[in-house]
């Protein structure tokens, strides 16, 4: 019993010193090369990135009720990579007012 409460002392002592070894992760970047427009075949925003750089996209669309009121924002489910585009579309009875894209850097 005094060995595991040795050993688990000694551990901790370890990584409140930042002695906790190769576990770390490296740091990732964020994606460059990007753009994002309007969708030419349906009601949606379009975004992609030519080098996701160990980070990840998605498009983003603001969608109005067709009756002008209400505003709603849209962002895709899925998180992209590696040049793969992404799509946010606008739910019916809606159209699409503007996009963009959010990023990430993991």
């Amino acid at each position: 019993m005094k060995k595991l409460y040795a050993a688990l002392l000694t551990g901790t002592a370890m990584a409140f010193m930042g002695l906790q070894g190769a576990a770390t992760a490296a740091p990732q970047g964020w994606p460059t090369d990007c753009v994002h427009y309007k969708s030419p075949l349906g009601n949606g925003w379009l975004a992609q990135c030519g080098n996701s750089n160990g980070g990840h996209y998605r498009a983003t669309a603001t969608c109005q009720t067709w009756d002008g009121g209400d505003l709603i924002s849209i962002e895709s489910v899925a998180w992209k990579n590696n040049g793969d585009p992404s799509y946010a579309s606008c739910p019916p009875h809606t159209s699409v007012k503007s996009g963009g894209i959010s990023t990430r850097s993991y």
